[in-house]
């Protein structure tokens, strides 16, 4: 019995050592969008979207929803594509760069995706216009 205990145990050591590998591996994973640089107005996403809110007489409640957990969206007014902001890795917030520039114009560097008709960027560089 106790030549199957140290079996087991080393069968389930070397399964959580394996999971543990995969999972570091995926968090290490590097997002594979495209380097770019876009400039556009800092907006509140839903309110935009479901009601066509934004401008400065929107910035108290785009703050708000973004403090409650709504991350920004860059409206890039020439082409007309909102860009929903998410994070560069996981558990950060994707807004740090842009609460100094709610409902402002601002040009934003970092990487672009598209996926199913929904564009996104994850900035790296904020700057106000």
């Amino acid at each position: 019995m106790a030549k199957y205990l140290g079996f087991f145990a080393a069968l389930i050591v070397g399964a959580f050592l394996i999971a543990s590998s995969l999972a570091s591996a995926a968090e290490k994973k590097e997002m594979m969008g495209k380097e770019a640089t876009i400039t556009g107005q800092v907006v509140d996403p839903a309110c935009y979207v479901s009601m066509g809110l934004n401008g400065e007489t929107h910035k108290q409640c785009a703050t708000a929803c973004a403090k409650a957990g709504q991350a920004f969206g860059i409206l890039d007014k020439k082409s007309g594509v909102l860009y929903q902001v998410i994070e560069a890795s996981p558990t950060t917030d994707p807004n740090k760069l842009l609460w100094d520039h709610v409902e402002q114009t601002v040009t934003v560097k970092g990487k672009v995706f598209e996926k199913d008709g929904i564009h996104a960027i994850a900035p790296e560089e904020v700057k106000g216009s």
